[in-house]
């Protein structure tokens, strides 16, 4: 890895996740520029990276440097979405040919089989500035302004290269109308504390009784109990077209 300056990746967010791993093992890292041509394509979302396969190639010398955190998720690495609860097994078992022929689309199909399924998992959590214990549908630890192709936060409030991330936990929500209001302010990009917790951290560790399954990145990440998610600070440059 020593003399090599450039990678490229032509595919989508989960083949970033498997050279994000390997090279982060490495000190001398080689930039990273890539052709998104996943289905959602949220990190390119988040840099502003366009999604036209004849971009990349065509502007690559007229480009600038985005520095970008990593993100360690106990022994491993994900580059923008760690992610556990509802709905999160859509991302990885959406097929292939489903995502081609519907896009986006095809992870509501797949949503629907999982609303009947929705868990509440009791959680001990521990940030930089709080610790606390409670019921959650849904949490996120993120670097991204768009997660599954929708933007759940404003996009000022999120930078990929400030140390920290943003940690999103839905609360359980105990009648009709808190799914219904859940729902409307998650569109609207507003996390009151009712129905969420909100923080931004860099580092956060969970605790829970049984197994949480994970997500990585949109392909899954394992079962765990017990979690320990940190910054690496401007650990990847990528270069991106002007």
């Amino acid at each position: 890895m020593k003399n090599l300056m450039l990678l490229f990746v032509v595919d989508g967010d989960g083949t970033l996740n498997e050279l994000i791993n390997g090279i982060m093992k490495f000190d001398n890292k080689p930039k990273i520029s890539f052709i998104p041509l996943g289905t959602v394509n949220d990190f390119a979302r988040t840099i502003k990276m366009s999604t036209k396969r004849t971009f990349l190639s065509k502007n690559i010398n007229e480009s600038e440097i985005v520095e970008s955190d990593i993100g360690s998720f106990n022994d491993i690495y994900f580059n923008y979405v760690a992610a556990f609860g509802a709905f999160t097994p859509v991302a990885y078992v959406t097929g292939q040919k489903l995502k081609k022929k519907f896009g986006k689309f095809a992870y509501f199909l797949v949503a629907f089989k999982y609303l009947n399924k929705i868990k509440t998992y009791d959680l001990e959590v521990e940030t930089d500035d709080d610790k606390f214990k409670g019921e959650f549908i849904y949490g996120s630890v993120s670097n991204s302004k768009s997660i599954g192709g929708f933007e759940w936060f404003k996009r000022k409030g999120v930078k990929i290269d400030d140390g920290k991330f943003e940690v999103l936990l839905i609360k359980k929500p105990k009648r009709i109308i808190d799914w219904i209001n859940t729902a409307f302010l998650l569109l609207v990009k507003k996390h009151k504390k009712k129905y969420f917790y909100y923080t931004q951290t860099r580092e956060i560790k969970f605790k829970s009784k049984q197994s949480l399954n994970w997500t990585l990145d949109g392909e899954y990440g394992g079962r765990n109990k017990e979690t320990k998610i940190k910054t690496n600070n401007k650990a990847i440059n990528f270069v991106i077209p002007l």
